[in-house]
């Protein structure tokens, strides 16, 4: 099955993105192909440059690693380009993209779990 995952809110103002990790990572366990989509504030959980106090969790390091276990990070272009993230500032494995990719989710994926707050 192909799961398409979409976080929209900030990493670490809500825990949208702690429970699309906790999804992909079981979905992958399960053998699925999973894809997350960030988009809008989400795209700051791709920076590598964040450095969070030594009691918080590392949200780039998390992604870094779900996409070294196959999991697919889109990022929305536009929302790194409003944010002022740049390509040299985001995880290994992660990709910029846009709206004409996340169509395709809606598409070609089996199930679509939108994270709003």
């Amino acid at each position: 099955m192909k799961i398409a995952i979409q976080v929209m809110v900030t990493p670490y103002t809500h825990e949208d993105l702690d429970t699309a990790i906790h999804i992909a990572e079981a979905a992958l366990k399960k053998g699925h192909e999973v894809t997350i989509f960030l988009f809008a504030d989400s795209v700051l959980a791709i920076n590598k440059n964040v450095k969070p106090i030594r009691t918080d969790r590392n949200i780039p390091q998390e992604m870094k690693e779900l996409a070294e276990k196959g999991v697919h990070i889109e990022i929305c272009g536009i929302c790194m380009d409003y944010r002022g993230i740049t390509t040299d500032m985001i995880i290994e494995g992660s990709r910029p993209s846009g709206l004409p990719e996340l169509a395709k989710l809606f598409a070609e994926y089996d199930r679509f779990i939108s994270l709003m707050a």
